[in-house]
């Protein structure tokens, strides 16, 4: 009895450490630069990837202005007398501007920009021919923004790092190794515990063998 409850606590232990090693430790979204960038971006179905046909209403590409962090999106809709209404997860957008059937909107988004937002949307389409009493309907869509290779926060700028290059110039300058990383650490600790718990199993798995 003593034997069985030693081999389930050290097969125990081996399962718990093989989940931290194949399950992620947690990884945290990087934060956008402050600053205006225009990107690229995509109207999905609310339940699948295949692109929305409301993707037709909106121009390409929008505007990200990123300020203390908080981030602002500008979209362009175009047959806006189609799109009655709009809003994101942080509430209705604010319209900045109207024109010829167009109407800019500008909406906050939290969080990480790299996941798709879902807006809702009232779509209105006329009385026509082809669709007698015309069609109202309220849609769901999800947008994926292209927001790749856009500057993290805290990363130096091409202009700061041109300026650093010409102060080195003035000087001499001492090359400073990077730090190590924290990310190595918990990986090398969860190998070296999972050895430790195969070397452990497969003693205890040769000792009950011999008996």
């Amino acid at each position: 009895m003593k034997k069985k409850f030693s081999f389930i606590v050290v097969l125990t232990a081996f399962i718990f450490t093989l989940s931290f090693i194949v399950s992620p430790v947690g990884s945290v979204s990087a934060e956008i630069a402050d600053g205006s960038y225009k990107v690229n971006y995509e109207m999905k179905e609310a339940s699948s990837d295949n692109t929305s046909i409301s993707d037709g209403y909106f121009s390409k590409p929008a505007t990200l202005t990123v300020k203390d962090g908080v981030q602002y999106i500008q979209l362009t809709v175009t047959s806006s007398s189609m799109i009655k209404s709009l809003s994101a997860p942080s509430g209705a957008v604010d319209v900045i501007s109207e024109g010829d059937d167009t109407r800019t909107v500008k909406f906050r988004v939290d969080g990480d920009l790299s996941q798709p937002v879902t807006m809702k949307m009232r779509v209105e389409v006329p009385d026509m021919p082809a669709m007698p009493g015309g069609y109202k309907q309220d849609h769901t869509a999800r947008v994926v923004f292209d927001v790749s290779g856009l500057p993290e926060a805290g990363a130096k700028s091409t202009t700061e790092e041109s300026a650093g290059n010409e102060d080195s110039s003035k000087g001499t300058t001492t090359p400073v190794d990077n730090p190590p990383t924290a990310d190595e650490t918990p990986v090398a600790l969860y190998v070296t515990l999972l050895l430790s718990s195969i070397a452990i199993f497969t003693v205890y798995k040769l000792r009950f063998a011999k008996n």
